[in-house]
Formats: C-alpha cells, sequence, structure tokens
C-alpha cells in the first residue's frame, strides 16, 4: 500500500477546534502565528475544524466566512490537507482550489513518516450501521440544501438550535473504556489495513496507545485546551500550543 503523502518535519496536525463565532481561538492562534511567522509548511486538518460548516449550505459559510477566508489564505502559501469531520463536510467547492480536501469515503489517507505508514483520518469510521446510516443522511446535498432552504425561510433558526444543541454537549469529558475501545476498532482496522499507526481525532481524548507493534494517537482537541500536535525535527509527535507573544509552548 503507497503513501499518499509523506508527513514533513515541523507539521501541523489540528484535530476538533470546533470554530464559530462564539468560540474564535483557531482563527487567533493562526493569525498569530502567520504574523509571527511561525506557521510551517505542512498543515494536517483532522475534522471538526469547524462546528457547523456545510459546502452545499451557505447559511453554514457565512457566519465562518472570517475563518474560512484565512484558511484559504494560509493555504495559497502553504500545503493544507483538510480531512473532513462530521461537523464539516461536502468542501471541496468551498477549498478544493487551494487545498487537498479529503472526503470521510477517501479516508484513511496512508501517510509516510520516519520509515512508517500511518492512516490518518477524522476518527468516525467503524461506529456501526446506524452511523453509517445518519452520516450518509447528513451528507446528502438534498438533506444540507433543505437544511439551508429552511433556515433561511425561518430566520436563521435552524441553524440557531443546532448551535444550540451543540453548546450543551460536555466535549472535554473523558470517555470510560476508550483503550478498549479503540483495541476493537484497531483490530479490524489493522486487518484492513497494512499499516504501522494510526492517527485520528473525533474522540477529544488526547491518548496515546500501542497494540502490539501498532501505534496509536487520538489528538488533542484543539476546542479544549487549544493544542495541537506538531513533528518536531526529531520526529516525535509534539502537543503544543501558541503563547500570546508567539512561541511555542511544549505541554505534557
Amino acid at each position: 500500500m503507497s503513501p499518499d503523502l509523506r508527513l514533513r518535519e515541523g507539521a501541523w496536525l489540528i484535530a476538533d477546534a470546533h470554530y464559530a463565532p462564539a468560540r474564535p481561538q483557531l482563527y487567533h492562534t493562526l493569525l498569530l502565528a502567520r504574523n509571527k511567522r511561525l506557521l510551517p509548511d505542512q498543515i494536517i486538518l483532522f475534522g471538526d475544524i469547524f462546528d457547523l460548516l456545510f459546502g452545499d449550505a451557505p447559511v453554514s459559510i457565512e457566519p465562518n466566512r472570517k475563518m474560512v477566508d484565512l484558511l484559504i489564505e494560509i493555504a495559497r502559501e502553504r500545503e493544507v490537507i483538510y480531512l473532513e469531520g462530521n461537523h464539516d463536510f461536502g468542501l471541496a467547492p468551498l477549498f478544493g482550489d487551494v487545498m487537498r480536501v479529503v472526503p470521510r469515503t477517501a479516508q484513511p489517507l496512508i501517510a509516510e513518516w520516519a520509515g512508517k505508514r500511518w492512516g490518518l483520518h477524522h476518527g468516525d469510521l467503524l461506529e456501526g450501521k446506524g452511523y453509517e446510516l445518519y452520516t450518509a443522511l447528513i451528507r446528502s446535498r438534498g438533506v444540507v440544501r433543505g437544511l439551508n432552504t429552511l433556515d433561511r425561510l425561518t430566520g436563521g433558526r435552524v441553524m440557531a438550535r443546532l448551535r444550540k444543541y451543540n453548546a450543551k454537549k460536555a466535549p472535554c469529558r473523558e470517555i470510560s473504556g476508550f483503550y478498549e475501545k479503540q483495541k476493537k476498532k484497531m483490530d479490524i482496522l489493522m486487518k484492513m489495513y497494512p499499516l504501522e499507526g494510526w492517527l485520528e481525532g473525533h474522540y477529544h481524548q488526547d491518548r496515546a496507545y500501542r497494540y502490539g507493534k501498532i501505534g496509536y494517537i487520538n489528538l488533542p482537541a484543539f476546542m479544549c485546551k487549544g493544542r495541537f500536535v506538531r513533528i518536531d525535527d526529531a520526529g516525535a509527535f509534539n502537543r503544543v500550543k501558541i503563547s500570546e507573544k508567539g512561541s511555542y509552548v511544549v505541554e505534557k
């Protein structure tokens, strides 16, 4: 299985920022990093970067316009790869001219790093038949366009209810039995893909495990503590954040 790309030293791996006008942390971090010339040559976005962004629904795009425009500006100068999540999808018409957009159906993306092959995906694979039906339904162009029309006719009430629903969630809580749950998933995925490691977001757990010879990293959710992962010069995956002064802070 040939890799689809090679991860580079200094690359940023960002997951689950859930950006919204009321949650602008990622926007400020990227803007500060750009102004301080800290942006790397390669940025991998692991989905749910936006809390609500559907490419076929203009009502979801306009509230996020500032962040959309910043990502487009960055992607014109850097390699940006966007793995769609379950909160942000159908994005090729929005970003496809400047960045590589990878829909759920094309994940995992196979990446090579330090002589090993890693599977990169948002994280919501193998979640059961019910979830597969749900995720196919919400990605239906007709459903999304209908949502857009209904929101416009109701004066924005539909999207407001979705935002209110998302705000009630506890996104940074610890998931009980997470190690065991992911082991079952890895047992299946390792039979499907002969890889040496997996990188994913979605669960907001910020955990790293080994399942036999396979490395597994659930990336930190940016929305929780402003953390993301940076590949350092020695090849390690470090948790970092950007300080207000514009410097890297490595966190344990």
